[in-house]
């Protein structure tokens, strides 16, 4: 297996990344080279294919993925989607409590219906991507 080398600090901050998200230093590093890979533009902008990396976050899980404004669709880029995209946030968000759920006992799943809006959230900022839908709405009418 291919590795790489980092100095002790670095080593020492990314383990406190992994603990914080529950998740191995090389998951860490995969997921913030993904974010890199991820084109980000800002909101209305004239770039259509634009993306914005995303999170969802369900049963302490961290979900990643992106949201291109311009057409609302949202790619999940975490396992086991590995760049499923759907065609609104809302199908995406529901994929997400669908998997919890099947990992769960019957008699603990819950209703997978999900307001995708809501659901998911900015990587950059945290705001909930409804933001992006008001903001939108907002410059159209101005």
């Amino acid at each position: 297996m291919p590795y790489v080398e980092v100095s002790q600090d670095t080593d020492h901050q990314l383990a406190l990344l992994a603990r914080w998200e529950e998740s191995s230093k090389g998951e860490v590093i995969a997921r913030l080279l993904t974010r890199l890979s991820v084109a980000e533009a800002s909101p209305g902008s004239a770039n259509e294919g634009a993306r914005v990396p995303v999170y969802g976050c369900y049963k302490k899980q961290r979900v990643e993925g992106w949201f291109a404004p311009a057409t609302r669709r949202l790619g999940i880029i975490s396992p086991p989607w590995d760049g499923q995209v759907f065609k609104h946030p809302s199908p995406a968000a529901r994929a997400v409590v669908e998997r919890a759920n099947s990992l769960l006992p019957l008699e603990e799943r819950v209703c997978t219906s999900r307001n995708g809006w809501g659901f998911w959230r900015l990587a950059a900022t945290g705001e909930k991507i409804e933001s992006l839908r008001i903001r939108k709405a907002a410059d159209q009418r101005s």
